[in-house]
């Protein structure tokens, strides 16, 4: 059996945007749309080509106060050094305030980068 190459998420981070010092996780989504291309060559099948690419981040952060909607730069990674990294300039448009009575406070954001990313 070949040992695991999985690695654990409490050494990522998010760093740029002000007010992602305590990040609990993050998600990213990175899509490229699909433009049809399809005519009436393609003898009856579907045909896509890549077209436009982007990146979304949802996080869920903590502390003292909301992190501050805006541009920023803006790098995601998996783990301190050796994981993956994507890093570009981001718009933070979104920061969700939880209050529990039995828990501390919360924040979900969402950003959205923009032009080119660099990932490695």
């Amino acid at each position: 059996m070949a040992a695991t190459t999985a690695i654990a998420g409490y050494d990522g981070s998010i760093t740029g945007p002000s007010g992602m010092t305590e990040v609990i996780s993050w998600n990213c989504d990175i899509t490229v749309d699909e433009l049809d291309a399809t005519s009436m060559a393609s003898s009856g099948w579907k045909e896509f080509i890549e077209g436009l690419k982007s990146v979304t981040v949802s996080a869920n952060v903590q502390g003292s106060a909301a992190p501050t909607t805006g541009m920023s730069a803006c790098t995601l990674k998996t783990k301190a050094t050796d994981g993956s990294s994507f890093t570009s300039s981001a718009h933070l448009h979104r920061v969700g305030i939880g209050v529990p009575v039995d828990g501390k406070v919360t924040y979900d954001v969402e950003l959205n980068f923009t032009g080119s990313v660099a990932i490695a």
